[in-house]
């Protein structure tokens, strides 16, 4: 019977990773959230020095953030590209676009999309999470996923505040309110979406689709607010 740590460097070696977990213990899981995002910091500051590097007048992107925009996009980043695809695809593949298009979309989370201002650092370190909520998803542990995301965005948002690295607060001002309100909204949404594909076995058909209608719309409108009125791209944290 195979060591627990012969299972540890199975699951950590690169070829496993677009598969299952070998157990979906929340400790388990766990020990692979801090493995993968220990690579996503390696990145993100190994990414930013390769690009100084390259592009010298590169300035990475710096704008005001909120703690509770930061927490709001664990649901709603989880369920719309790994949730979602997850439980509408119901393969690893399906599971992989949504991720890849979630990673490419950090890098223009930014208000102007000059080659010398784009998010490459951000972009880098999304990598290593792809995998990681990816198997985390089919590993039927998404809930985890949904958590994780929200706790390190938090930390993440706290560390730069507390050095002065990013200028932050609790809840925005302004149109940044504006912005948290409709992102709440699209979260709880896409939540919604989520769990009745989750549950639609037990769900009835009529009200299936009144929930998928209704969520779906709410989603919706929030997006073609967002997107007519704020330029700033929601996705903008790991």
């Amino acid at each position: 019977m195979p060591s627990k740590t012969s299972d540890y460097l199975f699951d950590l070696s690169p070829h496993t990773w677009l598969r299952k977990y070998r157990e979906n213990s929340v400790l388990w899981i766990l020990a692979m959230a801090f493995f993968y995002h220990l690579l996503s910091i390696g990145l993100m500051y190994g990414g930013s020095a390769l690009v100084i590097g390259i592009i010298p007048e590169y300035e990475a992107p710096s704008f005001p953030v909120s703690l509770s925009l930061a927490i709001m996009s664990g649901p709603l980043e989880e369920g719309l590209f790994f949730g979602i695809p997850y439980y509408l695809g119901g393969t690893v593949h399906s599971v992989l676009v949504g991720g890849i298009i979630w990673a490419v979309a950090h890098m223009f989370g930014t208000q102007t999309f000059a080659l010398d201002s784009l998010a490459y650092a951000n972009f880098l370190a999304t990598i290593p999470h792809l995998f990681f909520s990816l198997r985390t998803w089919i590993s039927g542990k998404g809930w985890f996923a949904i958590l994780f995301h929200s706790a390190w965005n938090a930390a993440f948002v706290l560390s730069h505040c507390s050095t002065g690295i990013l200028s932050c607060a609790i809840f925005g001002s302004g149109d940044q309110m504006v912005t948290e309100i409709l992102a709440v909204a699209s979260a709880c949404s896409v939540m919604s979406i989520v769990y009745i594909l989750h549950k639609r076995a037990l769900i009835p058909a009529m009200t299936f689709r009144v929930i998928m209608i209704l969520s779906a719309s709410v989603f919706a409108v929030t997006q073609v607010i967002m997107a007519t009125k704020y330029v700033q791209s929601l996705f903008t944290w790991i």
